[in-house]
């Protein structure tokens, strides 16, 4: 949650009295952004219910609950602490795994309890089901305010989950019908004794989930317009105001575990989701503004928070987002790496290879996280190319080169064929070119069976006595070097993804980022080393877009499915995605109810906010009509092709469109 800045300097009393005279004198700036981060937190919790209702709790599966199986897995404890859900109502990272009761070691492989002790094969099913009840239990219990059942006494314990005071209280928030908990742990560190206990006392019956209830129902009594979600963050506010510095700074509402990512606010709610899951989908009906979204995104994560707008980015952070468009026709040799035409050294059209879209991206990601190097090649080359071009247009050519055992080597000229730069001696066929010289100059064979690099090795020892060509050195991996690269794949389901990727699956895979073992890729064997495997470094991000109508969307591969996060971007959530004006807006809520209810169609079939981002006033008539007539028109036609009623539908809901509703 983001620190208030413009609050009153005094540090408030700790009392409720206290609380009240803060909040009083504060109250426009809290409320202005409690409402922002309220807006935020219902959408999270809102999706979280779809995909985790409190019922699927008691038939969870094992695997579908535990931490430790890595975020492809989405588990219920790896979505709430790490995943999507992690930053819904209050953040539960840090700790120990063993806070679930049960999770996965993947060290040792096996399951583990909350003492962080292997469990025997032929005891797990047992303790499953009773952790899935006592987890149950609580809940239900505390949603519906009984917390004078043995649930909740302190005294005697008997569930499992009653010491887990964050993890239960995030879900309580949750699945209340009503606000009536606030996102605050309460016995977290000293804030116990020294803040809560002195706003209303810690009962034995009920603990910190009845005093969490009983404090919010006081606020929210005496101030109406305050519920458990605004006061989640007010709540929080208050505690930092009246908490001594050094208290404060021990915790943060964040389930980020990286202590300098917590300290970023991000502009947009999705940002985290990615920076968590590595790999996200955006997808939903046509012209919900997902390509527009992933920009934003992108534009946050490489500048810090700092602007969601492309336009307003340094040309550096430019440079660490990647965008490309995938079609039909796109394939591996596109996006990896394949092999392109070019002129050889002898004038023979021949083919060299060339990296992809993707992997030029990767390296350089790669190249950003590289320190402690030495290697200037490229100046100590072009003073000897440059050197060699000028004596060679004098006709007399270079003739300062000598072999290993020195014999001179006489009238060397100057080639660039397709941009490969290159020497040889005049009217001879032998050919030393720019990226050969490079490998030799590495340590690695100039060519795969190392022919005529005693020349080239020849080239390299004058590089470093003439042109001041120094020691190559390789560079190494900095763990402290967290720059961010956001890849952006637009219409991601339009490409055959299995053809595109190939072996990239294994790599593009959250648990095996910056794993330096990798996979060979299809032309490893051209590779300047050829034992160099490929992998994708944990600073790269990758956002894709898909159209939910699409009709290639059914070929989009399960195992690529399973690598990604998949995020729907609503029709209704766009409008407010792109500030549209509010009479547009209604004409376009207008239209898209008219699309299910008159042209029987779900809303996957729903216009988005960017075919009205134009509209400066909603459109009256067909004559004066032209985003009708030119654009929605043709798209609903194209929807209704082919059925007996097309005509009848689009009557309908042309109606609609142009109509107010009655009530108006």
């Amino acid at each position: 949650m983001e620190e208030l800045t413009n609050l009153q300097i005094n540090k408030p009393e700790i009392s409720f009295a206290g609380f009240s005279k803060w909040y009083e004198e504060n109250k426009s700036d809290l409320l202005k952004e409690a409402n922002k981060w309220k807006k935020q937190n219902e959408k999270l919790t809102s999706e979280f219910l779809r995909e985790w209702p409190l019922e699927r709790l008691r038939t969870l599966k094992l695997d579908e609950y535990v931490i430790g199986k890595g975020s492809q897995n989405k588990s219920f404890c790896h979505e709430i602490e790490n995943g999507k859900y992690a930053k819904m109502y209050l953040g539960i990272g840090g700790g120990n795994a063993g806070k679930f009761g049960i999770y996965w070691s993947k060290k040792a492989q096996t399951y583990y309890d909350q003492n962080n002790r292997a469990i025997p094969a032929d005891e797990l099913d047992e303790k499953f089901t009773l952790l899935k009840k006592d987890l149950f239990l609580i809940i239900k219990k505390g949603i519906n305010s009984e917390f004078s059942d043995d649930v909740f006494n302190s005294s005697i314990r008997t569930n499992s989950f009653f010491n887990r005071s964050a993890l239960v209280t995030k879900l309580l928030c949750a699945y209340s019908k009503k606000e009536i908990f606030s996102g605050i742990n309460m016995n977290k560190g000293k804030d116990l004794k020294e803040l809560w206990d002195k706003l209303i006392k810690l009962n034995t019956n009920g603990w910190v989930y009845k005093q969490n209830f009983d404090i919010t129902a006081a606020i929210s009594n005496k101030y109406p317009e305050l519920d458990g979600s605004l006061l989640s963050m007010i709540l929080w506010q208050y505690r930092n105001a009246v908490l001594p510095a050094e208290e404060t700074n021990k915790s943060k509402l964040s389930a980020d575990k990286d202590e300098k990512e917590s300290m970023v606010t991000y502009k947009n709610e999705y940002s985290t989701v990615i920076l968590n899951e590595k790999n996200v989908i955006f997808h939903g009906a046509p012209g919900t503004g997902k390509t527009y979204l992933a920009n934003q995104i992108a534009a946050d994560i490489v500048s810090e928070g700092r602007t969601t707008n492309v336009a307003k980015l340094t040309s550096e952070q430019k440079q660490r987002i990647g965008f490309v468009q995938f079609h039909p026709s796109y394939d591996y040799t596109d996006f990896v790496e394949g092999l392109r035409p070019a002129t050889s050294d002898d004038g023979v059209v021949n083919f060299y290879l060339k990296s992809g879209s993707f992997m030029s991206f990767v390296e350089k990601a790669k190249a950003a996280k590289l320190v402690n190097g030495q290697d200037n090649f490229e100046e100590a080359w072009q003073k000897f190319f440059s050197e060699v071009t000028d004596q060679g247009i004098t006709g007399t050519g270079y003739n300062e080169l000598k072999t290993l055992t020195g014999k001179p080597i006489k009238n060397l000229v100057s080639y660039d064929r397709n941009g490969m730069q290159g020497v040889y001696p005049d009217k001879t066929t032998m050919y030393w070119n720019h990226d050969q010289i490079y490998r030799v100059y590495c340590g690695l064979p100039g060519v795969p069976k190392g022919g005529l690099d005693s020349y080239r090795k020849a080239v390299v020892s004058h590089l470093k006595a003439e042109f001041g060509l120094k020691p190559y050195k390789p560079a190494v991996v900095s763990e402290s070097n967290e720059k961010k690269y956001v890849f952006i794949i637009d219409e991601i389901n339009r490409g055959e993804i299995s053809k595109i990727f190939g072996e990239l699956f294994f790599s593009i895979d959250p648990e095996y980022r910056d794993n330096k073992e990798g996979v060979f890729t299809q032309y490893a064997n051209l590779h300047k080393n050829t034992e160099e495997k490929f992998y994708i470094p944990g600073n790269v991000y990758i956002i894709g877009t898909m159209n939910d109508i699409d009709r290639s969307v059914d070929t989009f591969d399960f195992a690529m499915r399973r690598r990604f996060t998949f995020i729907e971007i609503t029709a209704e959530e766009s409008d407010e995605n792109m500030n549209l004006n509010a009479d547009v807006k209604e004409q376009m809520k207008r239209l898209n109810e008219a699309i299910i209810k008159e042209g029987r169609l779900t809303t996957d079939y729903q216009i988005g906010a960017s075919y009205f981002k134009n509209l400066v006033t909603p459109e009256i008539t067909k004559e004066d009509a032209p985003l009708w007539n030119n654009k929605l028109y043709p798209l609903l036609k194209d929807y209704f092709r082919g059925e007996r009623e097309a005509k009848s539908k689009l009557d309908k809901i042309s109606k609609s469109y142009f109509s107010k509703n009655e009530e108006d």
